[in-house]
């Protein structure tokens, strides 16, 4: 079942990544101090985000719920350690699959994070031709 609304909205070039190039993010709720949870990047831009994770790790997501992104990494580099706060925007939870995949959008990122993403972003389009899309997040 998807939740949430599955328009065409992005405005921003999105990079796509397979599983194996291990893209992760760090994600924490600002209302629990202490809980955070990792997932596995499939794309990202500087508009937002999106990821998986298991069914059974999913339970405190909901659309509308505040996210921070707070740490970037790809395989032992990390991009990017400065928090980024998201909404999520979509939730799509088919029962024939075992993840739910989650779209975020990014709240009013400060420049200087948008500059750092956006140089990762260059990095990676490059890195790998036919990754880089436009479809909705």
């Amino acid at each position: 079942m998807m939740t949430g609304g599955f328009e065409e909205k992005r405005k921003e070039e999105r990079v796509y990544f397979s599983p194996g190039e291990n893209i992760c993010g760090v994600f924490v709720f600002p209302d629990f101090e202490r809980f955070s949870f990792s997932a596995l990047l499939l794309d990202l831009s500087l508009g937002g985000v999106h990821f998986t994770l298991k069914r059974e790790e999913w339970n405190a997501l909901e659309l509308g719920r505040q996210l921070v992104l707070a740490r970037l990494v790809k395989g032992d580099e990390i991009v990017c350690d400065r928090a980024m706060p998201l909404t999520v925007r979509w939730i799509l939870d088919l029962p024939m699959v075992s993840s739910v995949s989650v779209g975020c959008e990014f709240d009013e990122l400060p420049e200087d994070d948008r500059k750092k993403l956006r140089s990762f972003l260059t990095r990676e389009s490059a890195a790998g031709p036919g990754r880089v899309g436009d479809s909705a997040c």
